[in-house]
C-alpha cells in the first residue's frame, strides 16, 4: 500500500468544494419542491407535511453547508434524505441504477458526499 499524505490545505480546500456542491444541489431542490409541494408530495406518496419537513430539511442542510455552520449535523440529514429518496428509486419505483434512466445513481453519489463530510467535518473553512 502506498501512503500518500494530501496537505492539509488541499483536504480543506476539498471539502469546502464538496460542501458547496451538495449545499448548492439541495438549495436548488428545496426551491424546486417550493414551489409545487402538494404536487411533490402526491408525487411521492407522502403527505404534504411530511414533504414541508423534506423540502426544510434540504434547505437548511444546503444552507449549513455553503455557510460551514453544523456541517456534520446538516450531513448526517442529507443521508438520511438520500436513504430515503434510494429507498423510493429502489423498492417502490423499481428504478435502474443510472440516473439517465431515471435511476438512484445521482442520490448515491449525494449520500457518499455527505457521508465524508460526517466523518471528516466541514473542515479549515466552516465556522462551527
Amino acid at each position: 500500500m502506498v501512503d500518500i499524505t494530501v496537505p492539509a490545505l488541499i483536504a480543506d480546500l476539498s471539502l469546502l468544494l464538496i460542501r458547496l456542491v451538495v449545499g448548492f444541489s439541495f438549495i436548488v431542490a428545496s426551491r424546486n419542491k417550493s414551489r409545487d409541494i402538494k404536487k411533490f408530495a402526491r408525487n411521492n406518496g407522502m403527505p404534504v407535511p411530511v414533504a414541508m419537513l423534506v423540502m426544510i430539511t434540504e434547505m437548511l442542510a444546503g444552507l449549513a453547508l455553503i455557510f460551514g455552520v453544523f456541517t456534520q449535523i446538516a450531513a448526517l440529514a442529507i443521508m438520511l434524505l438520500m436513504i430515503g429518496t434510494m429507498r423510493l428509486h429502489i423498492f417502490k419505483w423499481k428504478s435502474p441504477y443510472w440516473a439517465t434512466k431515471g435511476g438512484w445513481e445521482y442520490d448515491l453519489m449525494l449520500f457518499a458526499m455527505a457521508s465524508i463530510i460526517f466523518v471528516f467535518g466541514g473542515g479549515k473553512f466552516e465556522v462551527f
